[in-house]
């Protein structure tokens, strides 16, 4: 692939990381992947569309340093029967906490599975195997964090000289300030304004409310570019 921001084209992402391969195909449902991470990236499998939602929003927290799916766990049943368990999800953050999440659609949490899950999750975190064990329906997702969660992931692809523009504005800026009067700070319009962004997602901007990203939010420096 030509990139013109890469001499000789664009690197390949690193493999998934999973313990198990998603189908590449299901009359079902959606499967798919996802690259997270900076420059090429990694593969991610994803199982359902609901997956990539709730993927997205984690890769996005800024507690987040890294996105593991399909990571393997042995547990016990009641009889003792050694089990594997695959986490949709196991976020490593950036305390050196690992937390997992389970992905269930609402109508796909029984009594049964809740039961199961309260074993798996009471063993993996008497285990130390992770920190903590949540279960994530689509009734949890936020849409306000999911806008900007898609906005992030969508904007990552570098622009060298919207982002050196966008850097030089932040380094000089203080206290509280707009969107819209960083881009046009930057002089570089709707390039300045994804550089900007991209700077949300590097964590050196945070928004103040939680709220859509747009012109009109208002962000401060978080950390020095």
């Amino acid at each position: 692939m030509s990139n013109p921001f890469y001499q000789g084209g664009r690197r390949l992402p690193s493999a998934s990381l999973a313990d198990r391969d998603v189908p590449a195909a299901s009359k079902g449902h959606f499967t798919g992947q996802i690259i997270l991470g900076n420059g090429p990236g990694r593969v991610v499998q994803l199982e359902s569309h609901h997956e990539l939602l709730v993927c997205i929003c984690l890769a996005a927290r800024p507690e987040t340093d890294e996105v593991f799916e399909q990571v393997a766990f042995e547990w016990h049943d009641e009889d003792g029967i050694l089990r594997t368990h695959y986490f949709d999800f196991v976020v490593l953050q950036t305390d050196g906490a690992a937390v997992a999440y389970s992905v269930r659609p609402s109508d796909g949490v029984s009594g049964k599975f809740v039961e199961e899950m309260c074993q798996i999750s009471d063993q993996a975190r008497n285990s130390g195997f992770v920190a903590d064990v949540r279960l994530v329906t689509e009734e949890d997702l936020d849409p306000v964090e999911l806008f900007n969660a898609e906005l992030l992931h969508s904007i990552r692809e570098e622009d060298p000289e919207a982002d050196e523009a966008a850097r030089t504005t932040v380094r000089e800026m203080q206290g509280i300030q707009t969107l819209e009067t960083l881009r046009d700070r930057t002089g570089r319009g709707a390039m300045g304004f994804r550089a900007l962004i991209r700077l949300i997602r590097s964590r050196h901007l945070q928004l103040v409310e939680h709220e859509r990203i747009s012109l009109h939010a208002h962000v401060y420096k978080r950390e020095q570019v």
